[in-house]
């Protein structure tokens, strides 16, 4: 008889057990699939969001005559103003441009002022012309004698809320801006930058182009998101950032050029490249070789971005090596960020009761990357359409 009753007890111990596994399972179930949810959702968010391409303006002072280059990318114009001004190939069409050419004139008068001491100077168009994928406009300023002055540029801010506009100032004064949905407007009365000024912009610039850069911002998440310690993926970050620099500097150098489109392309295929490789790995201790050879393809990107910042004739090495040391920066501030926001997560999940396990972390992983996957597939879908 004790035996009966000894499995009749564990029999009821057992019995309630039983619902509250399958309770706790279908609630780590539900958790799994909001977050998987949410994602996603986040991934193709980002991936659909229109991302200008870096403006700028080429400003030169004589006294109070200011002469000024205004440069845009025409796709980035189709979507502001809801002109067509591109072919199939993405070059600028010089007779749509010639037909719309009031609607763009217009539209940059409204994002774009110079002033002094608060009013907008005399300004005249001069000229408008295609080149390539971008439209040049040539202003010209009159503006009081011995004022101060300001320049304002909101180009792009209403369709993204990261766009930036690079301003290169030359003639009687000689300095670099950047401007930006937080700070869009800067003075003209700067003096010429100094060595330590343009390690500073420079490196500044890097850190900043990383920041906003969504591609890359995806790569270095489908590149770290196996990993779990610091080091171990410093040392795949760095060999990313040594290959970039290769490219970077040919290409910003004129040395070997590729088409912008063609590195674009390259760029969304290597994100869907290493995020689907995380669904068949687990050790990434040997990956730096990948991402070495992507670097080579993403260093292109960077120069594009270099390029239109504008480098210092006097300074060209100087501005090169500030440039890489910023995305190096900023790589390693992402990485930093993922590990200690992976790590922190995990201990407050055990923390609360849920069991963190092997297969677990390695399920979040996979998670983020399909996110990742989804948005890199999107991008090259849209840069193989020419959208």
């Amino acid at each position: 008889m004790a035996g009966p009753k000894k499995t009749n007890k564990q029999s009821q111990q057992s019995g309630p057990q039983l619902p509250r596994r399958c309770a706790r399972s279908l609630a780590d179930l539900c958790r799994l699939i909001v977050t998987i949810g949410i994602v996603i959702a986040c991934g193709v968010t980002n991936a659909l969001a229109h991302q200008t391409k870096l403006s700028s303006s080429r400003l030169t002072m004589t006294g109070s005559e200011i002469a000024g280059q205004i440069e845009l990318n025409a796709i980035d114009l189709n979507v502001a103003t809801g002109a067509t001004l591109t072919g199939a190939d993405n070059r600028v069409d010089a007779q749509q441009l010639s037909w719309q050419l009031n609607t763009i004139q217009a539209y940059v008068e409204q994002h774009v002022v110079l002033g002094a001491d608060g009013a907008a100077c005399e300004a005249t168009w001069e000229a408008v012309a295609p080149k390539d994928d971008h439209i040049v406009l040539t202003r010209h300023w009159r503006c009081p004698d011995d004022a101060s002055l300001f320049y304002r540029v909101t180009l792009f801010h209403e369709i993204d809320p990261v766009s930036r506009h690079m301003v290169s100032v030359d003639g009687d004064r000689e300095f670099i801006g950047l401007l930006g949905v937080k700070t869009p407007q800067m003075t003209l009365t700067q003096s010429a930058s100094s060595k330590w000024q343009t390690v500073i912009r420079y490196i500044a610039s890097g850190i900043e182009h990383i920041a906003i850069g969504y591609d890359h911002i995806a790569f270095l998440l489908a590149v770290i998101v196996l990993g779990r310690r610091f080091w171990p993926l410093f040392k795949v970050v760095t060999a990313f950032t040594i290959a970039h620099s290769i490219t970077l500097t040919l290409a910003v150098l004129r040395i070997v050029e590729l088409p912008a489109n063609l590195v674009e392309t390259l760029i969304a295929a290597s994100i869907v490249y290493v995020a689907a490789e995380n669904f068949f790995v687990r050790d990434i201790r040997h990956r730096w070789w990948i991402t070495f050879a992507f670097g080579l393809i993403h260093g292109f990107g960077f120069a594009s971005v270099l390029r239109d910042y504008g480098l210092p004739e006097d300074a060209i090495g100087l501005a090169l090596l500030s440039f890489n040391v910023g995305v190096e920066i900023g790589q390693l501030l992402i990485v930093v960020a993922a590990v200690t926001i992976w790590q922190v997560g995990f201990r407050a999940a055990g923390a609360l009761g849920f069991q963190v396990t092997e297969q677990r972390e390695r399920q979040v992983s996979l998670i983020i990357s399909g996110a990742v996957l989804i948005a890199g597939l999107v991008w090259l879908g849209q840069r193989l359409l020419g959208g």
